[in-house]
């Protein structure tokens, strides 16, 4: 089975709902630029789309993403302007990163502590 591209079925849609195409082409490109945007800059752990599901960060993977991006800023040549450009781009992500993990530590802790008050335990 193909997926459909909304594109196809954007008339369809207007149609139903009595508006012009072009404004349910907005509003499909507004909606999915959002989730985008939202899943990239990684301010929230977990990110739910109506229909695909959760989305919600490891562990591991950002645990790996900020060793990567450490070797990699340890290699630049920050005395170029060019090198310095991509030092703060790169320590702008793995602050990003290291909130990151830090907001997911307290969600595991506080999902644990809700499971242990859950079944009594002390």
């Amino acid at each position: 089975m193909k997926a459909k591209s909304h594109k196809q079925f954007k008339e369809g849609i207007a149609e139903e709902v009595k508006v012009h195409p072009s404004v349910v082409d907005e509003l499909i490109s507004f909606y999915y630029a959002r989730i985008r945007s939202s899943l990239s800059s990684i301010e929230d752990y977990r990110v739910y789309v109506e229909g695909l599901g959760t989305f919600g960060l490891r562990r591991s993977k950002v645990e790996k993403a900020i060793i990567k991006n450490k070797s990699y800023l340890g290699n630049l040549e920050k005395h170029t302007y060019n090198g310095y450009d991509k030092t703060v781009s790169i320590k702008s992500k793995i602050n990003k990163l290291e909130s990151a993990l830090v907001k997911l530590d307290s969600a595991i802790d506080s999902r644990k502590e809700f499971k242990k008050n859950k079944n009594g335990i002390s």
